[in-house]
């Protein structure tokens, strides 16, 4: 999966919140068996969550194709017990 990076959590937040105004969101969601419109339910707001990596750095999902590859280096590692 690609990846967005940014230095700043507000550069992060900045791009993330015009991927999903470029994305149409909010989003209805749509019933999966009558492919139907279902405006009660929950509706997507938000393209992505960003998140800080280990060397300090912001990124969220790729909308597209644009972006680096995700290295496991980037992520916490958890300790074993």
């Amino acid at each position: 999966m690609k990846y967005r990076v940014f230095d700043t959590e507000e550069q992060a937040i900045a791009a993330e919140a015009q991927v999903t105004l470029d994305s149409g969101c909010p989003k209805v969601g749509v019933n999966a068996k009558t492919g139907k419109p279902e405006p009660d339910k929950q509706v997507t707001e938000r393209w992505a969550i960003p998140q800080q990596i280990v060397d300090g750095r912001w990124v969220f999902p790729s909308p597209d194709d644009v972006g680096v590859e995700a290295d496991d280096a980037w992520w916490p590692q958890e300790e074993m017990i």
